[in-house]
């Protein structure tokens, strides 16, 4: 044996070929097994005895017939067998739990949404997804055995390797045992990450951001994150904490405390829970005729979306209140894209869902901000919108189901 090399164990060279070739079908939708081999360099033998372990065995590969011959033997096509397989994807939101059930072809089958309910506690939104989940498995029809596992996206400071949140000011968590909890009440295979990072990983995999190698998607909600992509890949940082783009610092001055203590964070001058409260003081303040008239003079009505209403429909005061908003957050953005040098920015979230009157604004500030090299920054929408995040949950069990990290 040549020294420095050591002899790689079948087991492990066949599991190595086995996601090769399952990673070409999936990608190429259908392929031949002779391209197959082209493609990889397999022998013609070793690509059939793989095919027929996806198909047989696994379950994830299936035959379509032959194609055109080019003289020979007319070729056996294969394809990803995606809607004979599901997943499940949830959205673990401060508002909301949305869940749905998926074929492996990210066709919808069945979806569920339910009140988070943040005041019953850890224990209760724990009950409450894994109720969500079973009402999922429960759909009339549905093989059981055919659900491949549930990916989840959850605002805050994800630790992976450990299993844990180990922050979400969202919530209100400190250090909890996130892998643990879910272990103690679901049966099927789980994979959870930040929600802003799957969104970029949606986008990667299955949007717009297939297009580009460096990214960064920011999502503008309740709170504010970032997901990043550098060279096609997304970030996770030393402990699996980047992307906290909400917690940087936009004014120093600012008298604001954000939920994770500081003050002058981007999430606390720029969210959407900000955006709300900032309504309700016009409200107080009887400023904003028109904004008064749309919560019907019931400022717990007020919220992002009807303040944007407002400003939609003219109103000076609502527009600006909202240039102040996008200010800060074309203070933020600027500073990431002179930092990154992204290709493009996505923005979603429910602020983001408010259309050309939120990215109107919004560029014209992160110009002032930008420098010069950087001025045809492009920002636009996330590929899926409300799905942003359950498209990222959906591609995070996929990727493990093509490298067998999440069969039964």
């Amino acid at each position: 044996m040549t020294p420095g090399y050591r002899k790689v164990d079948s087991s492990v060279m066949n599991k190595m070929n086995k996601i090769q070739v399952l990673s070409i079908i999936h990608n190429k939708k259908i392929i031949s097994r002779a391209d197959i081999g082209k493609i990889t360099g397999l022998t013609p033998p070793t690509v059939s005895r793989i095919v027929k372990q996806l198909i047989k065995q696994d379950g994830l590969v299936k035959y379509v017939g032959v194609g055109d011959s080019n003289g020979g033997r007319p070729p056996v096509m294969v394809t990803f067998n995606g809607n004979e397989n599901y997943v499940i994807e949830i959205d673990l939101g401060a508002t909301l739990i949305r869940g749905v059930l998926s074929d492996l072809n990210n066709d919808i089958q069945m979806e569920i949404q339910v009140p988070t309910s943040l005041e019953k506690g850890y224990e209760s939104i724990m009950d409450r997804l894994a109720n969500v989940i079973e009402r999922l498995l429960n759909k009339r029809g549905l093989n059981k055995d055919k659900v491949l596992g549930i990916g989840i996206g959850i605002a805050g400071l994800v630790n992976i390797k450990k299993g844990m949140v180990d922050f979400s000011p969202d919530f209100g968590w400190e250090s909890v045992n996130i892998r643990n909890s879910l272990n103690q009440r679901i049966n099927l295979p789980f994979f959870f990450d930040n929600s802003t990072r799957l969104m970029a990983l949606g986008e990667l995999n299955y949007g717009l951001g297939r297009n580009y190698g460096n990214f960064v998607v920011i999502n503008i909600g309740y709170g504010i994150a970032s997901g990043i992509v550098i060279d096609g890949k997304t970030v996770f940082g030393a402990q699996g904490k980047a992307g906290e783009f909400g917690h940087i610092i936009v004014d120093t001055n600012s008298n604001i405390q954000c939920k994770c203590g500081a003050y002058g964070c981007l999430e606390a001058l720029a969210s959407g829970r900000r955006i709300a409260d900032l309504g309700k003081e016009l409200f107080e303040r009887k400023k904003s005729q028109k904004l008064m008239e749309l919560c019907k003079n019931d400022p717990n009505l007020i919220d992002a979306k009807l303040v944007f209403e407002a400003a939609r429909s003219g109103d000076k005061d609502a527009n600006e209140m909202l240039e102040t908003v996008t200010n800060y957050l074309g203070i933020g953005i600027a500073s990431l894209a002179n930092l990154l040098d992204p290709e493009v920015i996505f923005m979603g979230g429910g602020v983001s869902s408010n259309g050309e009157i939120f990215f109107k604004s919004l560029r014209k500030a992160t110009q002032n901000f930008l420098i010069s090299r950087n001025k045809k920054l492009d920002i636009k929408p996330v590929t899926f919108a409300d799905y942003a995040t359950l498209t990222g949950a959906f591609s995070l069990v996929v990727n493990k189901i093509i490298q067998f990290e999440s069969l039964r």
